[in-house]
């Protein structure tokens, strides 16, 4: 895709997210706040976010120097703003298919829509600015990223036997083999993404899944780590009990993880699609 098309849909994305935080503020009367979204991106964060994303697109289209960090701090405000998408797909597959889930099926729509925008808006302004940036092709960001797959499901597993270190106060799941299952396939993922025989694999596949698994967990560890900052600097109201071991251990550990898992994953893909891009042959 140009440059200029780039541009064209960051404008939108970044003007759509604008545009449903305005709404959302101008229609107090919907459901909007909703348990589950306590400690997400507060209107605040999402409008700069959106301003600073205008400005990226400014200033790429004028090709000035001050871009780059302009556009990755945006992309990260509007990750943040993003965060949380992750629990309203789960909700809304609850709501659309009838389930009995009971509040999990309860969904904050207009913050859906918002988060969804800053989501495309986020994806939109990263693309503007990664032909500018320099980034590692080394395959260490590939096992990097595996190695980061295993905290969160290992803890789930050592609290499920009954190990009380770090464990959060209330903590009532059982064995974790959903999140073993992911572990399983987020290592094969990361790890096609960096051997050899992940270049023998439908390239599609391996970027569909690479880039989708990086918003996901970056969505869900920016704003974990975002929000956590912002309530210890009494910016924003949150969840987190930081008179509570298990729970500041939670959060900085295990959700951390995530940010860290998202961003080397990231990396290792755009590695990929670079690489795989330059060696498949021309076609004819």
């Amino acid at each position: 895709m140009n440059p200029r098309s780039l541009r064209i849909i960051a404008t939108a994305a970044t003007g759509a997210t604008l545009a449903a935080t305005g709404v959302r503020a101008a229609l107090p009367g919907l459901p909007a706040d909703v348990d589950y979204t306590v400690g997400f991106a507060p209107a605040w964060a999402t409008v700069l976010a959106a301003l600073l994303g205008l400005a990226a697109v400014h200033l790429t289209a004028r090709s000035r120097r001050g871009a780059v960090p302009v556009g990755w701090a945006a992309a990260a405000l509007l990750l943040w703003s993003a965060g949380g998408i992750v629990l309203d797909l789960f909700r809304a597959f609850f709501l659309i298919t009838g389930i009995p889930a009971g509040t999990f099926s309860v969904v904050d729509r207009p913050g859906t829509a918002t988060r969804s925008a800053a989501l495309a808006a986020a994806a939109s302004v990263a693309a503007l600015v990664l032909p500018r940036t320099r980034v590692p092709e080394a395959p260490w960001l590939g096992y990097a990223a595996f190695a980061l797959g295993f905290p969160y499901p290992l803890a789930k597993l050592y609290w499920s036997l009954g190990g009380t270190f770090g464990r959060p106060e209330i903590y009532n799941e059982g064995f974790p083999a959903g999140e073993l299952a992911v572990l399983a396939v987020g290592a094969v993922g990361a790890l096609a993404l960096v051997q050899r025989w992940g270049r023998r694999l439908p390239r599609a596949l391996v970027l569909l899944g690479g880039w989708t698994a990086t918003a996901m967990l970056a969505t869900m560890g920016v704003m974990s780590v975002f929000g956590t900052l912002s309530q210890a600097l009494g910016l924003t109201d949150g969840p987190v009990r930081f008179d509570n071991a298990g729970n500041v251990f939670t959060v900085g550990f295990v959700y951390g993880s995530w940010l860290l898992y998202g961003l080397a994953l990231g990396g290792a893909t755009l590695a990929y699609q670079r690489a795989t891009r330059r060696t498949r042959p021309p076609e004819h």
